[in-house]
């Protein structure tokens, strides 16, 4: 076909306008000035369907150039959204083209029955949103502390955003389980927030905890060579304590084994000094470190601040118990 057939035109077009049609049919490619060719598929980017963005419009002789400026912006109307489809049958280009009451005759027209628009647009790479989702990670708690990587990721329907310059943030969803991951990612285009996607994550999160440095009784009171800090999966070491500070002096409520994570619930304060004890009272000030006996006047575990009456002295004092019969004096 060589002319650009105008067939469907609406009830009560003039005379002209259907001779007008009918010379474009039989129109021969010598007497056109300009050659519209447009492809049965296209993709569009914008809010309007412009001819001169889904047709090759070429000028054919310099005379035409003033109606191939003027075809290039004549609107076939509203464009699809990034990522979705409209299809234009010939029939609506011809309305709007002879809407448009640009002088069709002097063009050479080739249009297909059907043009399947797309509207273009841009999408993110899972690997993008991936690491998007470490680094909220890596400034979180309790991720920030811990040692942790994404054993899976997996990323709903992924929208096609329009052209420009996108950010995004990730809003998660509330959780008592930092092993487990979910949230939205709010995606933005040019400062105009356009799209969300949903995002689940299994995390293998190791976390910072005072274990059992090896396998342990009932009773047993500990000491520093009985513990060490180190990481410990999430799932086994949630609520264990973080400074060995904090249980040594204290004696087990229940066995535990090389590696077990230890908690508040684990343990028991230790009497270190009992009442009518015999008690080395130690003093120090400056470089100056004198020691004195006494006796206790209470019960006392470690860390416990008790009376106790100095022998030489016969005087009471407050001291610190700071191991087995040993208290500190408290300035």
């Amino acid at each position: 076909m060589t002319g650009f057939k105008i067939i469907n035109l609406k009830a009560g077009l003039s005379a002209v306008l259907i001779m007008l049609a009918l010379w474009l049919a039989a129109s021969p490619a010598l007497a056109a000035v300009v050659s519209v060719v447009m492809p049965p598929e296209n993709t569009v980017v914008g809010d309007k369907i412009l001819l001169g963005d889904v047709a090759h419009i070429d000028v054919l002789n310099p005379q035409g150039e003033e109606l191939a400026a003027a075809l290039r912006q004549v609107e076939l109307g509203p464009a699809p959204a990034a990522g979705e489809e409209v299809l234009l049958r010939r029939t609506q280009i011809e309305q709007r083209l002879v809407a448009s009451k640009l002088n069709l005759s002097e063009a050479d027209w080739s249009v297909p029955q059907e043009v399947r628009l797309t509207g273009r647009g841009q999408t993110l790479s899972e690997e993008s949103l991936r690491m998007a989702l470490e680094q909220y990670l890596a400034e979180t708690e309790p991720y920030r502390s811990g040692k942790y990587s994404l054993i899976n990721a997996h990323f709903g329907h992924l929208p096609v955003l329009p052209p420009g310059r996108v950010t995004y943030r990730f809003v998660p969803q509330s959780s008592s389980n930092p092993a487990y991951l979910a949230g939205n990612f709010f995606f933005s285009v040019d400062g105009r927030e356009t799209a969300r996607a949903r995002v689940t994550a299994q995390v293998d999160l190791s976390i910072l905890a005072v274990v059992a440095a090896r396998p342990m009784s009932r009773g047993h009171v500990l000491n520093e060579d009985d513990v060490s800090l180190s990481m410990a999966p999430y799932a086994q070491a949630k609520g264990a304590l973080t400074d060995p500070a904090m249980v040594v002096g204290n004696a087990l409520k229940a066995n535990l084994n090389a590696g077990d994570p230890i908690r508040d619930r684990n343990l028991t304060k230790s009497l270190m000094v009992r009442r009518g004890d015999m008690v080395t009272i130690l003093a120090q000030q400056g470089g100056l470190k004198v020691s004195a006996s006494g006796q206790a006047r209470q019960d006392g575990s470690l860390g416990d601040t008790i009376s106790v009456t100095n022998l030489n002295s016969k005087k009471n004092i407050a001291g610190r118990v700071i191991g087995p019969n040993m208290v500190e004096i408290v300035f």
